[in-house]
């Protein structure tokens, strides 16, 4: 028998965890962050503790707590005895934080399935992250000692080689099929505003589920969910698990008007144009470069960005030669010191920011100043500490993100606008979903054509209700 238990993404946006059953198989359909019920509990100053190991997640219901599938280093320091793994897979729909955060907490023996991109983007995510729960690609023994030169003991660190573990990664090829136990399982890729995001068609002796994962029609690449609607369609479902994000909007979006609008802003600014934007959406960062070049601007971003246009190569429809990478003040603030040596300017940067810091097309604060009208500069609340050393003089800010949707992102847009209104700079908006509305939803549900729907991703689920 077929059993789908929904563990996070029913009722809420995010947070997906869909544990999937068939004759002893059993996988989980992501394993992602719920923004929601942490913010409940927990902000920027105050984190669950790692101490606690699983604990306070636990206490709190932002992790099931389920035998089998958890990191053993974790479940020992609680006090809990070893487990046999009962997980036999996790496919993750992208690399967003929540679908694909908390696979953190997971035993690193579990196999984890995803496209490339997505396997990249979770590896930037750890070397470029601060988050003290970033082992995703690989996990680091927590807990631990080992017997020191000294003969005493010390706490094990990434330093350790051998105290740390590969996560069983496999990357899924468009029209491959995974045999898992009693399962086959098909990536099909999708639309969204993340590169390397898919759905994914199950298919058992008992009928077979489609997972749509994230997505939208209205992207640079519509044409994925559109033709993920008819493979879907092909595999006459029985269950169909959906998101539904805006299934309660009517409201059509375009990435080419996004573009067109930050292109035609930019033509009327004489000054410094600062656009926000989710950093790693790459469709939003292409409609940036492009408007940036329609005006003969230089477009530039910031470290974490560079890393992670570098790493995705080919999944990037740019070069990292194509921009300009800003190399902040940091710590000492060295960077634009005379006469001081290199390796003293390296330490006040990571290890991984510091091969972007002396290449021919990194620029500094001075060098925006000199000409403020020939830059498009990639600014978030992570980089606007900057201001002061910018000086900026008829400037704009593009607002090219959602809107904020909980208390914690309301206090940070108060505190963007306190800076905005300090510095004289204007305020505009130009953004477009990652998600399709309730019209395109509706009719892929009707084209679908499942047996039994069960919404997910949704704060609206009764809407659902007489669409099949």
């Amino acid at each position: 028998m077929v059993s789908i238990n929904i563990l996070g993404g029913n009722g809420e946006i995010g947070g997906n965890k869909i544990l999937l059953e068939h004759k002893g198989t059993r996988v989980f359909l992501d394993f992602g962050m719920s923004f929601n019920k942490n913010s409940q509990y927990f902000c920027e100053f105050l984190n669950p503790r790692k101490c606690s190991g699983l604990g306070d997640l636990f206490e709190f219901g932002l992790l099931p707590d389920m035998n089998g599938i958890y990191r053993e280093d974790y479940l020992a320091h609680m006090g809990r005895p070893a487990e046999e793994k009962s997980l036999d897979a996790v496919f993750l729909s992208h690399a967003h934080a929540d679908h694909a955060q908390y696979i953190h907490f997971l035993r690193w023996d579990v196999p984890i399935y995803c496209t490339q991109a997505t396997r990249i983007i979770l590896e930037c995510l750890q070397e470029t992250g601060s988050n003290t729960f970033s082992d995703l690609i690989d996990a680091c023994e927590s807990f631990k000692f080992y017997q020191n030169g000294k003969g005493g003991l010390s706490r094990v660190d990434r330093k350790k080689a051998e105290y740390i573990h590969q996560r069983d990664f496999h990357v899924m090829e468009e029209g491959q099929r995974i045999s898992i136990g009693s399962i086959e399982v098909e990536m099909v890729p999708v639309d969204h505003s993340l590169p390397g995001s898919c759905g994914f068609i199950i298919y058992t002796d008992e009928g077979n589920i489609v997972y749509t994962g994230d997505l939208r029609f209205h992207g640079s690449n519509g044409h994925l969910s559109q033709r993920f609607v008819e493979k879907a369609r092909e595999a006459v479902p029985k269950w169909m698990l959906c998101e539904g994000t805006r299934m309660d909007s009517t409201d059509k979006d375009s990435e080419a008007e996004v573009q067109k609008k930050i292109s035609g802003l930019i033509c009327n600014c004489d000054g410094l144009v600062f656009i926000e934007h989710p950093i790693r959406d790459i469709d939003r960062v292409s409609s940036i470069f492009s408007a940036a070049k329609e005006n003969e601007r230089d477009f530039v971003i910031p470290l974490k960005l560079a890393y992670l246009v570098e790493a995705l190569d080919s999944y990037c429809p740019f070069c990292i030669d194509d921009v300009k990478i800003l190399k902040p003040r940091k710590n000492w603030g060295l960077i634009n010191k005379s006469g001081v040596a290199a390796e003293q300017v390296a330490q006040d940067y990571a290890k991984w920011e510091r091969e972007f810091i002396c290449r021919s097309n990194s620029i500094t604060c001075d060098d925006l100043n000199r000409s403020q009208k020939d830059y498009v500069v990639s600014m978030s609340m992570w980089e606007i500490g900057q201001m002061p050393d910018l000086k900026p003089v008829n400037a704009l800010w593009i607002k090219s993100s959602c809107e904020p949707f909980c208390e914690e992102m309301e206090l940070d847009e108060e505190r963007k606008m306190n800076w905005l209104t300090h510095f004289g700079i204007r305020h505009e908006n130009a953004h477009a979903s990652g998600h399709a509305s309730g019209e395109e939803l509706r009719d892929m549900i009707r084209e679908i054509c499942p047996e039994i729907l069960i919404p997910i991703h949704t704060e609206r689920p009764e809407l659902f209700k007489g669409l099949i």
